[in-house]
This record gives C-alpha cells, sequence and structure tokens, in this order.
C-alpha cells in the first residue's frame, strides 16, 4: 500500500532519528544536518515548551542527560537555554530555526510531541502551516488524546503507536492515525499486516545494524527510523 509520503514495500523510506543520533548529539542542527547529507527521505524531532511558550528542540524532560544544564525544560526561557551546551558547542535549536533549514531540503518530517498538550500541538501546526510543511509533516505523540487532536483539530496526518504503548487510548485511536511506529522488539510480520489492513502506515523504529534491516524488510515495514541511517542506506539503497 502506497502512502502519501510514497512508501512502499519494494522501497521503504529512511528516517534519521532526532538527526543522526549515532554520530552527533541528537536534535541539533548538526546532526540534522549529518542525515541530510547521508541521503535520509525523513527527520524525525522532538518538540517541548519552555517557560515562555516557546517550542525547542528536545527529548528529555529534563536538561541533565543532553546537555550541560540541569532542571526541567519547562523551567527555563527559550532565551535562558541557549546558554547551555547540547554537545560539540551546538545550541538547543528553536522549531523556528530547524525550519527555516529544513523548508528548501524537501524532507519529510516526523514532529513529536514531547510536551502532551494541546497547547503544544496549537504551536507546532500554526508554525508548520506557516512555513508550510504541515502536508508534509507528521505529527507524533505517545498519547492518544493528542495524535486525535491533531487529526480532528487541523487534519494532521498523526502518527500514534501500538495500543499497548499509547496513553489515553479509546477503542477508536487507530481511526486518527496515518502511520504507527512499531518498536523493533515488537515487530512482526502479523503486526504489520494487522495495521496494513487498518489503512495504517507501518512503520519501525530503531533497526540500525543489517540484520535489523533485513527483518524490518521482509516484516514489510515502509519506513524505518533510525539512529544510524547507513546500515538502511546501503541495504536499502545500494550504498550513501
Amino acid at each position: 500500500m502506497a502512502g502519501f509520503f510514497g512508501e512502499s514495500a519494494a522501497r521503504p523510506l529512511i528516517a534519521g532519528h532526532r538527526g543522526y543520533k549515532a554520530k552527533f548529539p541528537e536534535n541539533t542542527m548538526l546532526g540534522f544536518r549529518g542525515a541530510h547529507a547521508l541521503g535520509v527521505d525523513m527527520l524525525e524531532l522532538d518538540l517541548r515548551l519552555t517557560r515562555d511558550g516557546q517550542l525547542i528542540l528536545m527529548h528529555d524532560a529534563t536538561l541533565g542527560r543532553t546537555t550541560d544544564g540541569h532542571g526541567r525544560v519547562e523551567s527555563y526561557t527559550r532565551k535562558e537555554l541557549l546558554a547551555f551546551d547540547a554537545g560539540l558547542g551546538e545550541r538547543i535549536p528553536s522549531f523556528e530555526e530547524f525550519l527555516d533549514w529544513v523548508r528548501p531540503t524537501g524532507l519529510f518530517l516526523n514532529v513529536e510531541i514531547k510536551t502532551k498538550t494541546r497547547e503544544a500541538v496549537d504551536g507546532a501546526v500554526a508554525l508548520l502551516e506557516h512555513y508550510r510543511m504541515l502536508n508534509p509533516s507528521v505529527i507524533t505523540c505517545f498519547d492518544a488524546g493528542i495524535t486525535e487532536y491533531a487529526c480532528r483539530q487541523y487534519g494532521a496526518k498523526a502518527q500514534g503507536f501500538p495500543r499497548h504503548a499509547m496513553k489515553n487510548f479509546r477503542s477508536n485511536s487507530y481511526d486518527f492515525l496515518y502511520s504507527v511506529g512499531i518498536e523493533m522488539r515488537d515487530l512482526t510480520p502479523a503486526l504489520v499486516d494487522e495495521f496494513d489492513g487498518r489503512g495504517i502506515q507501518p512503520w519501525c523504529w530503531c533497526p540500525d545494524t543489517p540484520a535489523g534491516v533485513e527483518r524490518m524488510r521482509v516484516c514489510g515495514a515502509t519506513l524505518c527510523t533510525c539512529n544510524d541511517p547507513v546500515p538502511a542506506l546501503e541495504r536499502l539503497r545500494g550504498g550513501i
């Protein structure tokens, strides 16, 4: 089944997870540029709201793992967050900074909402629409209430996850999904077939070895999100 992004069993798409996470600091412009240089089709990124309501690229709720800062992201303003080193001298990007760079590249986007609020979705969609990037993007969340809101309110393509991984899952939550992200440990041909039968694109994360890439190919996933896109590019594209 071909999808909006052109996924098909013959040519699965390849996404860089938080950029090129295996080589560069995650969710930094350096990492995103590195993934683009490799030749990925899509970039996956994480959004959080700051104290002053700005959207910045950050996976964790706290700063300690990925920066030299400490404390919760939401306790700082965007300007204050610029003081922290996100690795190799990189700064925490704002969503606007990322969109300024990515729009001319033609890459698809997987925008994961980490601050699981409607306010975060509203802000993300407003910026995507401003940059004319909503159509080549999917809004992702582990909260089914958020994916439903993005779909109902904005007509956005939403990515969720298998039922056991979703918070606030309801009997009709799958009805609002364009795609579903299947963790490699859960990936099976039967699960891929189940979602394909529902008209939901079966994507997976993160096959970072040649064996993992072959497994996702055999199972029939139509997109793989990779910390290290090199094995997928070599096996699925014949080189980089």
